[in-house]
């Protein structure tokens, strides 16, 4: 089979590492396997992951990795019980993922630079008498942001679309679709960062970014009954506001934002282009 994943001569990664197909390892960048029970611990990338330089990922439990995240420099993940990370999410430099206690990440999660998600707390010593020890999972929601410098405390889950805004310390749970800020993070009622968009618009918007596309990489750009087609020598991608059709290609479905996967090059480069903060998309799982 022919090797797609790109991993930098000086990467060092523990050999019951499952990766998918198109990630991208840079320099100096450790994945290992600790503890006295290896065998039982395990570490699956999916597709299309970028890890940068530097970064530190440690797992005595389990990691499951989706599609299409990147893990900017000098990160460090531990996974002592687990961490789960869904599709499409960002987490910028020195950013540290505790999985001690568990933690789960769904899609489309924005975590800034120097921020924190912590799964446990310990510090004195309990033969002493010291109650600050405990390991909680946290579970961050899909598309949630956290700005940057965040802290997130353990045992906390934060609602989907929440947005947390520079140096937020995050100490109870949040709700859906609101702005947090402060120490400790508290609600900001007057800000919300999302806005009501129909189908018919989003369509629209698609089309005139698809168009850039098409033209920027000479690619053939049809709009047909079905929707938005394009055509490379080799593959086809069609996007669509129906949910019925099935084509053997690439289909993104953008009411219910999923695709079928391919991993075609053109699908690749579509997503690319799409991807930092147009429009992203979860697989389909087969």
């Amino acid at each position: 089979m022919k090797q797609t994943n790109i991993i930098d001569k000086t990467a060092k990664i523990h050999p019951n590492v499952k990766l998918g197909k198109y990630n991208s390892i840079g320099k100096n960048v450790i994945i290992d396997i600790v503890g006295p029970n290896k065998s039982d611990s395990t570490i699956v990338f999916g597709d299309n992951n970028i890890i940068n330089d530097d970064t530190k990922i440690i797992v005595s439990g389990d990691l499951k990795i989706g599609d299409w995240n990147v893990f900017h420099n000098n990160m460090l993940i531990m996974a002592e019980k687990f961490i789960l990370i869904g599709h499409n999410c960002w987490f910028g430099q020195n950013t540290i993922l505790d999985g001690t206690g568990g933690l789960n990440i769904g899609n489309g999660v924005r975590v800034g630079m120097y921020s924190q998600i912590w799964t446990h707390v310990g510090s004195g010593e309990r033969i002493e008498g010291c109650t600050l020890y405990s390991k909680r999972e946290t579970v961050i929601n899909d598309d949630v942001w956290l700005v940057g410098s965040c802290i997130v405390g353990s045992g906390i889950e934060l609602g989907s679309r929440s947005t947390y805004l520079i140096s937020s310390v995050v100490t109870k749970n949040t709700l859906p679709n609101k702005t947090y800020s402060g120490t400790p993070a508290k609600l900001i009622e007057s800000l919300n960062f999302y806005k009501q968009i129909s189908l018919e618009e989003k369509f629209e918007m698609l089309k005139s970014w698809l168009l850039k596309f098409s033209k920027l990489y000479k690619v053939n750009l049809q709009i047909t009954s079905e929707g938005l087609l394009l055509k490379d020598e080799n593959n086809e991608v069609l996007f669509t506001t129906k949910s019925d059709i099935n084509l053997t290609g690439s289909v993104f479905y953008l009411e219910s934002k999923t695709y079928k996967k391919t991993n075609s090059s053109l699908e690749r480069e579509i997503y690319s282009f799409l991807y930092g903060n147009k429009a992203r998309f979860i697989p389909i799982e087969n």
